[in-house]
């Protein structure tokens, strides 16, 4: 029986980049107005499920933190480019990417359209703002 590392063991998993766009996963209420504003990054995200590492090395990349409502061609080119780096990089298997919830098919459909590989990519978005208070969201 062979041993390994804890090291060599997290060296063995896969790369997975997770973009964080800002939307509505990524929002919280403003005291003020009362009104949800996106707030929380994609490295506070990723602090809610803690298990993640277990499966795979995860690189966050705060790519923009807005409504999904303010999308625009500039942007999606801007995510396009983003997404084709990650995934020209050998070590990387794939990329999550999330979004807002009210414009994910387009961006979805973008991207179909436009990443230079067939490697995966998923899109996730909640439908609403989260409302638990974990340290993150605090």
């Amino acid at each position: 029986m062979c041993a390994m590392s804890v090291g060599a063991a997290a060296e063995s998993l896969p790369v997975v980049q997770f973009i964080a766009t800002g939307g509505t996963i990524a929002m919280k209420v403003d005291p003020v107005t009362k009104g949800v504003v996106p707030a929380i990054s994609g490295d506070d995200l990723m602090q809610t499920v803690p298990d993640a590492s277990k499966y795979a090395r995860i690189e966050v990349n705060n790519f923009s933190a807005m409504s999904a409502n303010y999308v625009d061609p500039k942007w999606w080119t801007r995510l396009t480019k983003s997404v084709d780096e990650a995934l020209a990089r050998p070590e990387v298997a794939g990329v999550v990417i999330a979004h807002g919830t009210d414009t994910m098919e387009e961006t979805a459909y973008w991207l179909d359209l436009t990443i230079l590989t067939a490697r995966a990519t998923c899109s996730t978005r909640s439908g609403s703002p989260p409302r638990r208070t974990p340290k993150a969201r605090e």
